[in-house]
């Protein structure tokens, strides 16, 4: 009786999404000479995060793109007013929300998924059917291709930064003198509470905290720009700084930073290394996100395999700190080049490029 009912809830469920799906088609044929309009899917209880900090940052760029409009739509009567209204392409910020859209009943053909990092165990259900997949690297390009996705529709977007916070100086350039880098060591991301969540298991807090132990033990000065400290649940030595400010005032505290170091096994930027890279700063990451398409090495950039220790950490660290020469102005030059498509700027025309084809762009 049991399997019964949960048949007969599956059909009327699948029943369900084919009807809605014929009315959303329905809006999407006659909204084709509206206003274009990419519309960002990311349920309100999901808001306050980097990823809603990331779209506005990239809808404020649309002021300079005339006749595109940008939004962001919290719950499914929020996203059928826009596409009723506009001509829309939905951005569905993760995987979990793309579930939701299919099962809304909004076509395939219409979504974009921004898949911020590989998730194990959550379905990808005709992902070969989306308009188009936005991956943070060329190996999740790969890995996405793997599921059918033809190549073409599946586009490299890092997360974004921008170059007005973040770069050099245009009169003085970006300060390499030590002095003025107070900075030995610079962690960034916030802490969230509860070590058994996939979060920590992501972000890999515990071995950060040994990290930070052991560089503040022989004499570094380290700190953490982020929010939430007060409530981890490791012993973090008390000598560390903690740095909670506001996203606009943290570009001095990157200028002030020697090295910015990444521990996450995953990352969906991480948007420290795009920031620390624009500043001028060394730069030592797990081969996650970003990082994953640069060669080790180059640019004043390394990476450490996501299998090594503290100790291994450690060591890494003090040997860039003591053996290396800081940035010359030709370097610094080279990086802001492989960040240009980072900016929002490029991130805002990529989009309206994958999903409105023949605008023009200006």
């Amino acid at each position: 009786m049991k399997a019964l009912k949960k048949t007969a809830l599956y059909l009327f469920k699948r029943l369900l999404r084919v009807c809605k799906g014929w009315q959303y088609q329905r809006l999407f044929e006659t909204s084709a000479s509206k206003q274009p309009c990419l519309v960002a899917y990311l349920p309100k209880q999901n808001r306050g995060w980097i990823l809603d900090f990331l779209w506005r940052d990239l809808q404020a760029q649309f002021g300079s793109i005339q006749s595109i409009g940008c939004d962001i739509a919290g719950d499914e009567g929020e996203l059928r007013h826009f596409i009723r209204h506009h001509d829309v392409y939905v951005v569905a910020m993760g995987i979990k929300f793309l579930n939701q859209l299919i099962e809304f009943g909004i076509p395939e053909k219409r979504i974009v998924l921004y898949h911020t990092h590989v998730r194990l165990g959550l379905p990808l259900d005709r992902l070969e059917e989306l308009h188009g997949v936005l991956v943070l690297n060329h190996f999740e390009r790969e890995l996405v291709s793997m599921r059918k996705v033809k190549k073409e529709r599946i586009h490299i977007f890092p997360a974004g930064y921008d170059p007005c916070l973040f770069g050099p100086n245009v009169q003085d350039g970006v300060n390499q003198d030590p002095v003025h880098r107070d900075i030995d060591v610079l962690f960034v991301g916030r802490y969230r509470f509860g070590p058994d969540g996939y979060y920590h298991k992501r972000k890999r807090y515990f071995l950060q905290v040994q990290i930070v132990n052991r560089l503040i033990a022989i004499g570094l000065n380290v700190a953490i720009l982020g929010r939430d400290w007060e409530c981890c649940e490791y012993p973090l030595d008390q000598r560390v700084r903690v740095i909670d400010l506001p996203h606009a005032e943290t570009p001095e505290i990157y200028k002030r930073s020697r090295l910015v170091c990444s521990v996450a096994a995953q990352e969906g930027g991480p948007v420290s290394f795009l920031e620390g890279m624009a500043s001028g700063c060394l730069m030592l990451s797990t081969p996650t996100g970003f990082p994953a398409d640069i060669q080790a090495g180059e640019l004043g950039s390394w990476l450490m395999p996501i299998g090594a220790d503290c100790e291994a950490w450690c060591i890494q660290i003090t040997r860039l700190l003591w053996n290396i020469e800081p940035l010359n102005s030709e370097v610094l030059n080279q990086r802001l080049e492989l960040l240009r498509p980072a900016q929002f700027s490029s991130l805002s025309r990529q989009l309206v490029s994958i999903c409105f084809s023949d605008y023009q762009l200006v």
